[in-house]
């Protein structure tokens, strides 16, 4: 919400004294609210012993270690500052890993602000009616297939379409610009 005032908990006000309840939650992170006094605290403690170092430090080894042993199908974690960094590394490491240059995505899903993700985007095609975002490469758009979403048929076609030249398939569990569509 433009202009918004955040408070602890599921509540949040406007500038002009209107109150909401936080849907958005920062879009994951602040799933506590936005000021909760128990993570201030903690985010107070680290503080005090550093901001940011630009290499792993101690703590994010003891994180990744933990998010290994609770997921036994992850083998290795690497930490990034938003969805779009991930996007853009997972879309690297499928390339790299298959050979192949081209990724499936969903029409109307959002995956961040990546060139390569912006091909009939969620948030342009829901907020402002874009099919595709001005700026992006045509080889780039070139790279990205779209399929509809929650249409098995759709997924089916393109690869019968592009056999042996999908890296990979990106799909939004929730499609977060588009409503609630059940998966």
């Amino acid at each position: 919400m433009p202009g918004g005032v955040n408070s602890p908990g599921s509540k949040c006000w406007d500038v002009d004294g209107n109150k909401y309840i936080d849907y958005v939650g920062s879009w994951g992170p602040a799933i506590l609210g936005a000021s909760d006094p128990e993570v201030i605290k903690a985010l107070q403690a680290q503080l005090q012993l550093g901001t940011s170092f630009g290499a792993p430090c101690e703590l994010e080894n003891a994180l990744a270690e933990e998010v290994i042993a609770r997921m036994p199908s992850v083998e290795m974690v690497r930490f990034v500052n938003s969805g779009t960094e991930a996007c853009l590394s997972a879309a690297r490491l499928m390339r790299a890993f298959t050979s192949r240059e081209l990724i499936l995505k969903f029409s109307g899903c959002y995956h961040g602000h990546g060139d390569q993700f912006l091909v009939h985007a969620g948030s342009g095609v829901a907020t402002l009616g874009l099919v595709d975002s001005p700026g992006v490469l045509p080889s780039t758009a070139a790279a990205t297939l779209t399929a509809t979403y929650n249409d098995l048929d759709s997924v089916c076609q393109m690869f019968e379409a592009f056999p042996g030249q999908i890296a990979g398939v990106f799909v939004e569990p929730i499609v977060g610009n588009a409503g609630f569509i059940p998966p």
